[in-house]
């Protein structure tokens, strides 16, 4: 008969230092990644703020009448990108379907997502009731426009103000 073979201790292939080494490289990675995400979300954030919202909130009972006089003036728009979309047209009708003309209109023109894009243009009357500028960003996609219609002699409180959301097809 032969004899038993003694065996040799067999080394354990991982030690509380591989362990250790293990544990503290998962974490590692983890803070890694939480760190990179936060940092780009803090460093690209593109929303929108209000600089001044305490004094806005403040004014809110005024926001609700100028609502109130404009609904009275029962105005409407026709807001929409001309044939060619460098050109912005908003027709301004009374309730009575009449042009608005004589009036000062700015209007706002920007993504919906971020304000990184946004460009403020005047309109200039081009027919009474027909108001028209450049847009010199248009690119195809979806756009949000801001306008606020003035008296003429008036800056400082809109008559009319309006928000629509306009597209320019690819």
């Amino acid at each position: 008969m032969s004899e038993p073979v003694a065996s040799k201790p067999r080394k354990s292939r991982m030690s509380g230092r591989h362990v250790l080494m293990c544990f503290l490289g998962f974490f590692g990675i983890i803070f890694a990644v939480d760190g990179f995400m936060i940092y780009q979300a803090v460093s690209t954030f593109g929303g929108i703020e209000t600089p001044d919202a305490y004094r806005k909130g403040l004014e809110y009972n005024a926001s609700i009448a100028q609502d109130e006089r404009q609904t009275a003036l029962g105005w409407r728009d026709d807001t929409k990108f001309a044939s060619t979309p460098e050109r912005l047209q908003v027709a301004l009708r009374d309730k009575e379907d009449s042009a608005v003309a004589g009036k000062r209109v700015v209007a706002t023109i920007g993504r919906p997502a971020t304000n990184r894009h946004d460009v403020t243009v005047t309109l200039a009357e081009t027919a009474p009731g027909l108001y028209e500028a450049a847009f010199p960003g248009a690119v195809e996609g979806t756009w949000i426009i801001d306008l606020s219609a003035y008296d003429a002699g008036s800056s400082n409180e809109p008559v009319y103000q309006a928000r629509r959301r306009a597209w320019i097809k690819p």
